[in-house]
């Protein structure tokens, strides 16, 4: 692409000289972000060469063409059973529910430009009773989910943001399709303190991202149970355990209504929600917050089953029994120089075993909380980037504990753990009682992704000073 600049050259005096140049841009190829098949289930005994769904996927180039192929790799058990014509997955046999009720396999897609990007995905077989509507929202803004085992789960995947405050979405469940809440009909009089009683932390959208942070993957999964009805709120400029520390901020709940929420039915059984918060925005938009919801059979990633609690910022592995490989992405947009670690505790109220018994000897916000949890920091687990910058950094859990969180502002943790307590940096956890301004310094801004804010009392409250995005895997 060729683009024509004028300038004017000035020698400091009278004399200067117009200038005409012509400049050549050249496009850059990026890679997929992402993979999905328009639909992940076929019928009991349906003919062989049965279409399954469409393949498409998310790319920043806006004309790519994709090529798709099964390949090696996780997922890949089942990729004999299938074939790929042109976008379509087809299935080459008549599947048999009783033998076998679900297939994994493993796709690529490919750009123009040679450029991959490769996705697990799972085809279940319908057993030939009727599956029900998963996700449906039969009154207003209130939701139902349903699937065929007891527990089913909700994709949520941030698409778009604009809004300047750093905005917390959440999900409570309701009792019926009128939203009500023990009793207690929507607007009246205690119905937020009930629903933050119910409340779970899904996401959170921050206004200002570092150099390569892609919030457009971003996604959290939530486990509700088959049947249940459920709301959306979002805390404006604010979290969910900020407000349950403060009941005197609960009117930074803002709920859905035709006036903060649109919502829109796809095609493929989910919906975009889009919100439009009170910062004073005359827009009609409804894009301050967009997420787009819909019902998914994807495993929990490992690691996020306290997620959507309490100061839920954690990695729970509790339930593993082998090591986890951690792949940590960090990036920066801060000029203290913080350091991230973590350390284990015994259960999610945050307490340190400091004598090997498996029971808690320092509580949070007991004196020597801090440095107990410096020094029994996980070795080999030091995450820290230059201002501006990212990095991919590697460390292992060990299975069966929760794993927290912590960042040193500006420090490190000799300067913590030396015999001059005149030197000590600040440090901040997930637990409200434990960080000595109790104002929250860790956001949960997707499933197993953290944001950070480094200044005390809240600071600029932009949770970008560093953010890490955890990726587990069993060893």
């Amino acid at each position: 692409t060729k683009r024509t600049i004028s300038f004017v050259v000035n020698d400091g005096s009278l004399n200067s000289t117009a200038v005409t140049r012509d400049i050549n841009f050249t496009a850059v190829n990026d890679a997929p972000t992402d993979l999905e098949l328009s639909a992940n289930t076929v019928n009991d005994e349906a003919p062989a060469n049965t279409a399954i769904g469409t393949f498409s996927s998310t790319d920043p180039d806006q004309k790519d063409n994709f090529a798709y192929s099964l390949v090696s790799g996780i997922d890949d058990v089942d990729n004999n059973a299938f074939t790929i014509n042109g976008n379509s997955l087809k299935i080459n046999n008549s599947p048999d529910f009783k033998t076998k009720s679900s297939y994994k396999i493993r796709v690529r897609t490919t750009d123009n430009g040679n450029l991959t990007f490769e996705n697990g995905l799972t085809i279940n077989v319908n057993n030939g009773r009727e599956i029900p509507n998963r996700l449906t929202n039969p009154n207003d803004d209130v939701f139902n989910i349903k699937g065929k085992d007891a527990k089913v789960k909700l994709e949520i995947k941030l698409t778009g943001h604009s809004s300047k405050k750093v905005n917390e979405l959440g999900l409570f469940t309701v009792d019926d399709a009128k939203g009500m809440i023990d009793g207690i009909a929507p607007g009246a009089e205690g119905y937020a303190k009930a629903a933050l009683k119910r409340s779970k932390v899904i996401l959170s959208a921050i206004a200002n991202t570092p150099n390569g942070f892609d919030y457009n993957n971003l996604s959290s999964l939530l486990e509700l149970n088959s049947g249940q009805s459920f709301r959306f709120l979002l805390v404006q400029d604010g979290t969910l355990d900020a407000v349950r520390n403060d009941p005197n901020s609960i009117g930074k709940l803002l709920f859905s209504s035709v006036s903060t929420q649109k919502i829109t039915k796809l095609g493929d059984d989910g919906f975009s929600l889009g919100w439009k918060d009170t910062s004073g925005n005359s827009s009609t938009d409804f894009n301050d917050l967009v997420v787009k919801i819909k019902q998914t059979d994807q495993a929990l990633p490992l690691g996020t089953n306290l997620q959507d609690k309490f100061q839920g910022e954690v990695i729970d592995l509790r339930d593993v029994k082998q090591s986890v490989n951690a792949k940590f992405n960090v990036y920066r947009e801060a000029s203290y120089n913080n350091y991230v670690g973590f350390y284990q505790v015994t259960d999610e109220n945050g307490g340190i075993d400091t004598n090997g018994d498996g029971k808690p000897d320092i509580l949070t916000g007991q004196a020597g909380y801090t440095q107990a949890a410096v020094r029994g920091r996980i070795a080999g687990i030091d995450l820290s980037v230059s201002n501006e910058g990212s990095a991919t950094l590697s460390g292992t859990f060990q299975p069966g504990a929760i794993f927290v969180p912590f960042i040193i502002v500006n420090g490190s943790p000799d300067a913590l753990l030396d015999k001059d307590s005149n030197n000590d940096p600040a440090v901040y956890f997930p637990f409200l009682g434990a960080n000595s301004d109790k104002s929250p310094h860790i956001r949960m801004l997707a499933s197993n992704t953290f944001g950070f804010e480094d200044l005390p009392g809240g600071g600029d409250k932009d949770f970008n000073d560093l953010i890490i995005k955890v990726m587990t895997t069993t060893v």
